[in-house]
């Protein structure tokens, strides 16, 4: 997905600057190119739906502009990549940390429920992997570096998420050959 979407804007990047020349505002594009694929990544839709919205209808138009190749409204781009790049710096301003603390919360949840099922001794790798990443989370968050605490997060949550998954399985399976051997025994004793 990663690579598609790497593919996709190089692609267009070679476009825009064969078809503009250099009378567009390439490094302007690319700036915003970027604030948006981490506004994107980080979902701040949701965490500064207003400053994200203003930045995605301000990139649009300019995307709009680039596409239809008009140089003579090359200040009108530039301009509205810089408003798209303002408000898309400011979502991460506001959005990020908003977005730690729902992650940190969710994981507390995910924490529990995997220590509940006893994770730390089934799998343990992924599990103190989780925990490593949690801390190092809970510590980025400490000095507001937000970034890296969602990035942390998530991995703490993938991999909380996995333990839990892997004992759940491992008890549901032991579960059903209990469950067996009692309706063989139950069978050996009614003969």
């Amino acid at each position: 997905m990663k690579l598609k979407l790497f593919v996709f804007q190089l692609i267009f990047v070679f476009v825009f600057v064969i078809s503009c020349g250099g009378s567009m505002p390439l490094k302007a594009y690319e700036n915003a190119s970027s604030l948006r694929e981490k506004a994107v990544k980080y979902e701040l839709q949701d965490y500064s739906k207003e400053q994200f919205d203003i930045a995605e209808a301000n990139f649009s138009e300019a995307t709009i502009l680039i596409n239809e190749n008009n140089r003579r409204n090359a200040k009108k781009t530039t301009e509205l990549l810089t408003t798209a790049s303002n408000s898309y710096q400011t979502a991460l301003n506001e959005g990020l940390p908003k977005y730690a603390e729902a992650l940190k919360n969710e994981i507390n949840s995910e924490r529990e429920s995997s220590r509940n099922i006893k994770a730390y001794k089934i799998d343990k790798e992924s599990y103190e992997l989780a925990e490593l990443n949690y801390i190092n989370g809970m510590e980025a968050l400490k000095i507001n570096n937000y970034e890296n605490a969602v990035d942390y997060f998530l991995e703490a949550k993938k991999l909380h998420n996995k333990a839990f998954s892997s004992t759940k399985e491992i008890f549901d399976e032991s579960a059903k050959n209990i469950k067996e051997a009692e309706e063989k025994l139950k069978e050996i004793e009614e003969l």
